[in-house]
């Protein structure tokens, strides 16, 4: 595995081994879920390398380096054949893993240490990097490979949704699994001392920042945020006044460097604060230009004492650039036992103070949460006095996202395709509840269509070029069901 799947892999590693420990305490289940995760993943990647009916050399490499198995040829291709693998109902199992996580992956005990708020995306990021990842890593990658990594994704966000559906109750798991706990003493406990990864994500900063003509082309080429737009050229102008003000020896106004992105998810704040970025680079204001990303995991430590010290660490990573903190209205999240949020927020303030002159922080979230983030300390008002608000994309703006990401991916659609995708997706909007995506919606839906699209020509013996690369109205009636118009 690569450093960055490695890093998921090992986060949601942990998180499973929190689990185990909350299971012990209730003394309810023999099932060790770090093992049953270790064994669905690696079933996953078998359902992989069986997709083109071939077994390489460097795919049972990748399975047993990562994951500690010690498979050959004729062992991994009995062992498929023996769990069911090579079945085409293999994909209406969930991972029996997936249960634990969707129980218990919002108590207060493991929402500390995960790389997402939202345990449930971590679960099915993992699936994706390490199967993208192994993919990468042979050197006779399929399209029918690609494409039952699609399905199997497509799984596992199926299955998610209908737990969140129905009110919270877990797929079932299988009623016996030969796995033990370990025992008591095997179990430690970190410490104070205990090294504190970061967790998190870092772009830019390692290369020329692009002048500020580029910049305000990639910002104006972004689809749909208009009032986002005019209010980032807005600012810009603002700052060039004030540094010719400076330079004719008059007296600038202070202008507010830090920020409130309010919208829902996959509305563009994290492209505008990369771009922010690197715009404040090139006027001079920061010396790096680079985004650190991180959410309430990134900040919050899970023991007394760390929480301090893991915020300094991101603030010193984001020096120069921009600290961009998603979800933060979770940082004032207060709950029964007590957490450390509110350290984190108290020690981000005093943060921003001391590094105010190269450093950028930017506070993201849903408008009426950011309210009671704004409110939990008294010094963020008056450093986070600019919000942006980013409105929700209308059918056109996801229209056009479709067709960027088909043309990014040599896809096109036809012309009744097209007519189609629109009208859908008008009622998509007209009907959005609280699970509207955004951009992110259309990511997926591009991947259910390009998944479906492949069953369809396989079907038809079809593989010239026109036909790999359109998509008809049927390979995107998956994304739409008939009731409701609301996408799976």
């Amino acid at each position: 595995m690569d450093s960055e799947t490695r890093n998921i892999y090992t986060t949601l590693m942990s998180i499973a081994d929190k689990i185990d420990r909350k299971l012990m305490q209730e003394n309810t289940t023999p099932e060790n879920v770090k093992e049953l995760l270790r064994i669905d993943l690696r079933n996953f990647l078998i359902f992989l390398t069986i997709a083109d009916h071939v077994v390489a050399k460097d795919e049972i490499r990748y399975i047993n380096k990562s994951l500690g198995y010690d498979f050959d040829d004729t062992t991994m291709k009995q062992f498929a054949i023996n769990s069911n693998i090579t079945r085409e109902d293999f994909l209406n199992q969930p991972p029996a893993s997936m249960h634990y996580f969707l129980k218990y992956g919002r108590d207060e005990f493991t929402v500390h240490e995960a790389k997402y708020y939202d345990i449930q995306k971590l679960y099915i990021l993992t699936f994706q990097t390490i199967g993208e990842d192994f993919l990468s890593s042979c050197k006779h990658m399929d399209i029918k490979e690609v494409n039952q990594l699609t399905r199997y994704r497509f799984m596992l966000e199926s299955n998610i949704r209908s737990y969140t559906r129905s009110g919270g109750i877990a797929p079932s798991r299988p009623d016996s699994i030969p796995f033990k706990l370990k025992s008591r003493e095997d179990i430690s406990t970190p410490n104070e001392e205990s090294e504190i990864p970061f967790i998190g994500n870092v772009s830019g900063g390692d290369k020329t920042v692009a002048d500020l003509d580029s910049l305000l082309k990639e910002l104006d080429d972004l689809i749909g945020l208009a009032s986002v737009k005019t209010e980032v050229k807005n600012l810009i102008n603002l700052l060039k006044i004030i540094e010719l003000r400076s330079k004719s020896g008059l007296k600038a106004p202070s202008v507010t460097k830090h920020f409130v992105f309010t919208g829902n998810p996959g509305t563009g704040k994290t492209t505008v604060a990369r771009l922010l970025s690197q715009i404040y680079c090139s006027l001079g204001i920061l010396s790096k230009g680079h985004l650190v990303e991180v959410d309430r995991s990134g900040l919050v430590a899970a023991y007394m004492g760390q929480t301090a010290i893991k915020v300094k660490e991101v603030i010193d990573r984001a020096k120069g650039g921009v600290l961009f903190i998603d979800e933060a209205y979770s940082l004032a999240n207060e709950t029964p036992g007590g957490d450390f949020g509110q350290e984190a927020i108290d020690t981000l303030v005093k943060a921003m103070e001391d590094n105010r002159d190269d450093l950028i922080v930017i506070v993201a979230g849903y408008p009426d949460l950011m309210n009671n983030f704004m409110n939990s300390n008294p010094g963020l008002k008056s450093r986070f006095q600019k919000t942006l608000y980013f409105p929700d994309y209308t059918a056109d703006d996801l229209y056009k996202v479709f067709a960027k990401f088909c043309t990014e991916n040599d896809y096109m659609l036809s012309q009744s395709a097209s007519e189609y995708l629109m009208e859908k997706l008008q009622n998509y909007v007209l009907n959005k509840d609280a699970n509207f995506g955004n951009a992110r919606d259309i990511r997926n839906f591009l991947d259910v269509a390009i998944s479906t699209q492949a069953n369809r020509l396989l079907e038809e013996n079809a593989t010239d070029a026109d036909a790999l690369m359109t998509l008809i109205p049927s390979d995107l009636e998956l994304i739409f069901p008939d009731k409701g118009d609301k996408a799976l």
